[in-house]
């Protein structure tokens, strides 16, 4: 009988080493320890980790770094071996982050310091070595160059157009003859980032990425002032799960994604709202929209939870009809200099149209794909288009449904958050197409809210999803 008296003493022994002074030291260590290994296999010239880019052309000239490399056999190493690597790392490396979770969920005695000096020890880190897990940056950076340097409007004209651009070989294959499908308020930051960085591809990576790193940072502030107001007691919690998740730092900073940007303003809109500041909120939501539309949706919780708050029918239409003049007035004004009709949208709307496995309306879509094709012998184009179209009438009854009820039944602005958050989440659960980096945009949202079940299984399964859609080609 003394048997699980003992296995319950000895886990708590284990969970008061992990988490004490020195468990916390040794958990900071550990983490400092894997990015510097992940910025190493970054460096590596095979291209895996880390995409091609002029600074490992860089690290080869430089005589000290070359010898690095060569001491641990990076120079050497072969495309499956930095795989195995890098998947054992990030595997690490999430275990260090459940780490750092079982120790800010016992302890209250790290604050806004302790988080954020890790956070920028990493960011600055990641914002020295080459693009993380895919190439987007690269088009990022050709976009902003397009309108910038050569004039011309990124919506209609592909990077394929500069074929003799030096930055065109490190484009991905999938963006060489596609117009941005982003907002305008991206575009002119990229336009912005653009002018500062100049015509060097290693300056642009460094500032593209290092913007993103400010963004990080500033969202961390944001969660932290906001839980400040909505949760005391969650204050440092909820702050290091978001500044300190890998998905977050990999590859929000290190992939330099502008999902960490829409993200700004989505939590900055958040906390006009909560307290209480009704137009600066919709706005700055409006304009987070513009940065990748993806948060329209939450523009649409943010209406109908205003909406549901009048009582008159005429009330709710004249309310209707004010905030779409105000969003269509914003996004008229913004995209005035690149419009040229519908085709401005062209890009955008074919990017509707992926599906891939790491979704699960893509692995629906696939089954009824293969239905079509393997049990009624339909062509292949017909077969994956009813798939794709079947899939979506399943799924989109779910999301529309939470999009409609969410709002309705916040009580208050406190509630927003937990609406977003609700919203967020069934739409990437329903989604047809699933990127590891879409996770960051309902990471800041669980961090807001209660430590319960539903944020434990969300903060898990989404950051375990880190390895899924990565680019680990060389090109």
């Amino acid at each position: 009988m003394t048997a699980p008296v003992s296995r319950t003493t000895g886990r708590k022994a284990w969970v008061n080493a992990l988490t004490s002074e020195l468990g916390y030291l040794g958990m900071i260590c550990t983490t400092i320890f894997l990015y510097v290994v992940i910025a190493l296999l970054s460096l590596a010239p095979d291209g895996t980790v880390g995409k091609l880019s002029p600074i490992h052309e860089a690290v080869q000239r430089n005589a000290y770094l070359s010898r690095i490399l060569d001491f641990f056999g990076l120079n050497s190493a072969t495309n499956l071996q930095l795989k195995i690597v890098s998947i054992v790392v990030l595997i690490l490396l999430l275990a260090t982050y459940a780490w750092a979770v079982l120790i800010f969920r016992r302890r209250q005695d790290k604050g806004l310091f302790s988080i954020l000096a890790l956070t920028l020890l990493l960011c600055g880190l990641l914002t020295v070595i080459p693009p993380l897990v895919s190439k987007d940056v690269f088009s990022n950076i050709f976009y902003g160059k397009i309108a910038a340097h050569y004039h011309d409007n990124p919506y209609l004209v592909t990077p394929q157009r500069f074929a003799a651009d030096q930055l065109m070989v490190y484009v991905s294959l999938n963006w060489k003859n596609t117009a941005i499908v982003y907002g305008p308020v991206h575009t002119y930051f990229s336009m912005l980032l653009s002018w500062v960085a100049g015509d060097g591809i290693t300056a642009n990576i460094m500032v593209f990425k290092g913007a993103m790193a400010f963004f990080h940072i500033a969202n961390v502030l944001i969660v932290w002032f906001a839980l400040d107001f909505l949760a005391p007691r969650r204050r440092r919690f909820g702050t290091m799960v978001y500044a300190w998740n890998p998905i977050a730092l990999t590859i929000g900073v290190g992939g330099g994604h502008n999902d960490v940007m829409m993200m700004t303003l989505v939590l900055l809109a958040l906390y006009l709202l909560v307290k209480g500041r009704k137009w600066p909120g919709f706005v700055v939501l409006c304009l987070s929209v513009l940065v990748k539309y993806i948060s329209v949706i939450l523009l649409v919780a943010l209406v109908i939870y205003l909406l549901s708050r009048r009582k008159g029918l005429s009330e709710r239409i004249r309310d209707l009809a004010l905030y779409t003049a105000v969003f269509l007035l914003i996004v008229v004004l913004l995209f005035l200099p690149f419009w040229a009709g519908p085709s401005t949208f062209s890009s955008t709307l074919r990017n509707l149209q992926l599906n891939n496995f790491s979704s699960t309306g893509g692995v629906i879509s696939f089954i009824f794909a293969s239905i079509f094709r393997y049990l009624l012998f339909l062509p292949a184009s017909v077969a994956e288009t009813l798939g794709s179209v079947l899939s979506k009438l399943l799924l989109l009854p779910f999301f529309l449904a939470t999009l409609w009820l969410a709002p309705r039944r916040a009580r208050e602005w406190r509630d927003l958050p937990e609406c977003f958050f609700l919203v967020t989440l069934v739409y990437l659960v329903t989604t047809s197409y699933y990127m590891p980096w879409y996770f960051i945009w309902l990471l800041p949202l669980i961090s807001l809210r209660p430590w319960d079940r539903l944020s434990r299984w969300s903060l898990a399964v989404g950051t375990a999803t880190i390895p899924l859609g990565t680019d680990v080609h060389p090109y």
